[in-house]
């Protein structure tokens, strides 16, 4: 088990940070595709020897889940960016079938330990939206026409992935709610991310499992991780307390999810691939600009995960 992060913002200074914590991998935020700036990405993580070899967050993929105009060129575009990950070293795509875009919070300013500030979803607060989603169609997509789009993308994407060496990793929805103002939301339980692996069968397609984003759903995480044992290509660790349609981000080491017990089943299923601390707290003299992306919390997070690694 392997131990990555995203650093925030991108730079020297928080490269060299998470190499002093123990962080062996660097996940990159899609940076559009100009080769060049993957070629500058993983000079500069290598620097601090470290390797470059996941990417996530903000893929464009609306036009793709929704089957707008345009589709076809943003399938284009999702090749291109496999392949280019490919030219770079990089072998895992996390990406998602979120229709609104990407991971929704109705504030950043709940107090946590310490004073420290992590977010909420609260449904009854639905449309003072902070964080992170760019917005849904004008007219809501079916469930069952979610799926049908899915499927036709996997059908079109796994074969250059497969011929890459790249595996795509599906992260589950957050919140994990079956509907949205009135949008149906497709992948927000184990069953759901199963069904996901058995859609199109390929050594390419798999699942990034967030314990956090299944746990207020009421999902069993342990029970996911073996049920989907083989198919999980990335790891998202964040703690949470609450429901679906009301919860709250935590630290690491003190929300509903027992954290020890998901470490010893990733071990118990054989599980030798790259983990991340995803959402943490905003500490003290952070700007909280970026909500559960800031550094201080995550490097905390990062040697709490290190510890529970080499624990098991």
């Amino acid at each position: 088990m392997k131990l990555s992060m995203i650093v925030n913002p991108f730079n020297e200074r928080n490269l060299q940070l998470a190499a002093q914590v123990g962080v062996s991998e660097i996940v990159l935020t899609f940076p559009g595709l100009d080769p060049a700036a993957f070629r500058n990405a993983r000079a500069m993580v290598e620097c601090f020897g470290m390797r470059l070899t996941h990417l996530e967050r903000k893929v464009p993929h609306l036009k793709l889940v929704h089957r707008l105009p345009g589709w076809e060129a943003q399938l284009a575009d999702f090749k291109t960016l496999i392949r280019l990950m490919a030219d770079h070293g990089l072998n895992v795509l996390c990406y998602n079938w979120m229709p609104d875009e990407d991971w929704q919070r109705t504030s950043c300013e709940v107090i946590e330990r310490g004073g420290s500030r992590v977010t909420e979803f609260n449904l009854a607060n639905v449309g003072h939206n902070v964080t992170d989603a760019d917005g849904r169609p004008p007219h809501p997509t079916p469930a069952p026409q979610m799926w049908e789009n899915l499927e036709r993308f996997l059908n079109e994407v796994l074969p250059v992935a497969e011929s890459a060496g790249v595996k795509l990793a599906l992260h589950p929805d957050d919140p994990p709610l079956p509907e949205l103002l009135g949008q149906a939301r497709i992948i927000h339980s184990n069953a759901t991310l199963r069904r996901v692996t058995e859609l199109v069968p390929s050594p390419s397609n798999g699942v990034c499992y967030c314990v956090g984003s299944l746990h207020p759903a009421g999902e069993d995480v342990v029970a996911g991780i073996h049920l989907l044992a083989g198919k999980i290509f990335f790891v998202h660790a964040r703690n949470v307390r609450g429901t679906a349609s009301h919860f709250a981000e935590t630290w690491h080491d003190n929300g509903e999810i027992d954290m020890p017990a998901v470490v010893r089943a990733l071990k118990a299923v054989g599980f030798t691939g790259t983990m991340r601390p995803d959402h943490a707290p905003s500490m003290a003299g952070e700007t909280n600009a970026t909500p559960g992306y800031e550094m201080l919390g995550r490097l905390y997070a990062a040697g709490y995960l290190r510890g529970l690694m080499q624990a098991v």
